[in-house]
């Protein structure tokens, strides 16, 4: 059949996957995970530790991390939370809610349906937030 599309690096506890993968299951992560550009995860991604999801990357379900990277136009249908910072990379479209414990960066061109930092939240250029949280301390930069 085909190669296993995740590999491990033991000294650093980090996952990594081939551009293009296909996920059917959930997947759960004790360590960080690199999601190659193109992939697809058709249920939730919770990862104990740093998620960095590569350029077009798709999710169906929830995103859950202790820290992440998302990725140019990339699309996640469910909610985005992490217990430390975010970084939201040009064009990603999140339906749900993007959460982060610390703080958050959302580049241009990014869509989100709710957004909470518990810190700072930065937008850069033109961003469309449907809803953000009352008292998150939000700082508007031109790109």
């Amino acid at each position: 059949m085909s190669e296993n599309p995740i590999k491990y690096h033991e000294d650093s506890n980090t996952y990594i996957t081939r551009k293009n993968s296909y996920f059917e299951k959930e997947i759960n992560i004790d360590g960080n995970l690199i999601v190659g550009q193109g992939s697809n995860f058709w249920k939730d991604i919770n990862v104990k530790g740093v998620l960095e999801l590569g350029k077009g990357t798709f999710v169906k379900g929830n995103v859950r991390a202790d820290e992440a990277i998302i990725g140019a136009r990339s699309e996640i249908n469910g909610d985005v939370e992490v217990a430390g910072d975010l970084k939201i990379f040009d064009s990603v479209k999140i339906e749900g809610s993007a959460i982060a414990g610390d703080d958050m960066h959302v580049r241009p061109g990014s869509k989100i349906g709710f957004a909470k930092a518990s810190s700072i939240m930065e937008l850069v250029g033109k961003v469309s937030i449907k809803e953000i949280e009352s008292g998150t301390k939000v700082i508007v930069r031109s790109e």
